[in-house]
């Protein structure tokens, strides 16, 4: 298998290394290395300035207008760049679910094509307060009404639902149990009985910050036309599934990203820190930690992109993507508290971005699936025949 990138796709990937060196790197310590402390107006400026570069959309296929239509693997590449910066990575524009790419043609023009255009932002609707791993579980439910449907239910740890025009929201039809019936709606932020019950403080995210703080929200009739159902009633599942593979891909290559930025700055510190007259570079503890997060690395940016290959060739790559997500969010997080421990007492302090990733790492081993779900996946998946590796 080649990996090796077409000319365009690394032409972009060097454009956003550069933008990001640039634009994004510089304000990470005066915004705290805090995505959310940057003001609405400076969001803007990065927005306006990614799109000047011809750097705004990357994420968006060919055929709706993006840049360029650079595949599973030029995608990998390029986020890895993205993810290299704490602040403003959004300026390049937000990954849009994979499930709003289902859509119909009236669909498209009134929610795809604006999300894509960073004119509207879409929420996704899934986790319940009893339907967290296991979505099969989800009591939310629609049903039939004078050629439409009504909603009720409730969803939680939403991320952005404060700030969302538009919400992808699955529910099942009424009376039907398991996968069955489970259904996609498109549902505007606007109509009547859709409410943000409340924001949910999470850690590593700063107190008060609530642009992308996670919500609760409810579900009380919520009427939506039967035009606005993605797909074919009562077959979401399939919908579901699709796109929750994108994200999870997309995840690993932040998790690649993220550590490498600890791992130099690890290196960094570690030339320069003097003790008892030598350099810690020269300890073995030190030396056995730096090589342990080095292997930790490569070994995650292979299975990402092994995994970003299958899916470009049209095969299924579920067993490698539970893989990457937790071999991605169990890297981050060993090689993060390495980074902390080669620091010593400042990299505790927010002076060093590591606190902040550490912070936010906690949240990767439960977050698009607890690490005990993709375990499950990938077991049964070897002892049902579904899968083995190897070529």
């Amino acid at each position: 298998m080649d990996f090796s990138l077409p000319e365009d796709v690394r032409m972009i990937r060097d454009a956003v290394r550069r933008f990001v060196e640039r634009e994004l790197l510089p304000l990470e310590r005066e915004y705290g290395f805090e995505e959310y402390n940057l003001p609405r107006e400076k969001r803007a400026e990065l927005v306006q300035r990614a799109k000047d570069a011809g750097l705004w959309g990357l994420y968006v296929p060919a055929e709706y207008g993006g840049p360029a239509d650079i595949g599973h693997v030029g995608r990998v590449a390029v986020q890895e760049e993205i993810y290299a910066t704490l602040v403003g990575y959004t300026a390049f524009g937000r990954p849009v679910l994979d499930g709003l790419y289902q859509c119909n043609e009236e669909q498209r023009e009134r929610y795809l094509m604006p999300a894509l255009a960073g004119e509207k932002r879409p929420a996704f609707g899934l986790t319940e307060p009893g339907a967290g791993a296991d979505p099969s579980m989800m009591a939310s439910y629609a049903e039939n009404r004078d050629g439409g449907y009504v909603v009720n239910g409730r969803k939680t740890f939403i991320s952005a639902a404060e700030e969302c025009d538009f919400i992808l929201l699955f529910a099942r039809l009424r009376g039907t149990q398991g996968r069955e019936g489970i259904t996609g709606f498109l549902i505007d932020a606007d109509t009547p009985g859709f409410s943000v019950e409340r924001h949910i403080p999470v850690i590593g995210m700063p107190t008060g910050s609530w642009t992308e703080a996670p919500c609760e929200i409810s579900l009380e009739n919520v009427e939506v036309p039967a035009s606005n159902v993605v797909g074919v009633p009562g077959q979401g599942w399939r919908i579901l599934q699709g796109s929750l593979g994108g994200i999870r891909l997309g995840f690993g290559a932040r998790c690649v990203a993220l550590s490498e930025k600890c791992l130099k700055l690890a290196r960094d510190y570690s030339l320069s820190r003097v003790t008892f007259g030598r350099p810690i570079s020269d300890r073995q503890a030190v030396q056995w930690m730096i090589a342990a997060s080095a292997i930790a690395i490569e070994s995650l940016r292979w299975i990402t992109y092994h995994a970003a290959w299958k899916l470009d060739r049209g095969q299924d790559a579920r067993s490698e993507i539970s893989m990457l997500k937790i071999a991605a969010s169990e890297t981050l997080e060993r090689v993060a508290d390495r980074a902390i421990q080669i620091h010593g007492a400042l990299g505790l302090s927010k002076d060093m971005p590591m606190e902040h990733i550490y912070r936010g790492v906690r949240a990767d081993r439960i977050v698009d699936g607890p690490n005990e779900v993709h375990r499950f996946v990938i077991a049964r998946s070897i002892t049902r025949r579904y899968w083995f590796p190897g070529y």
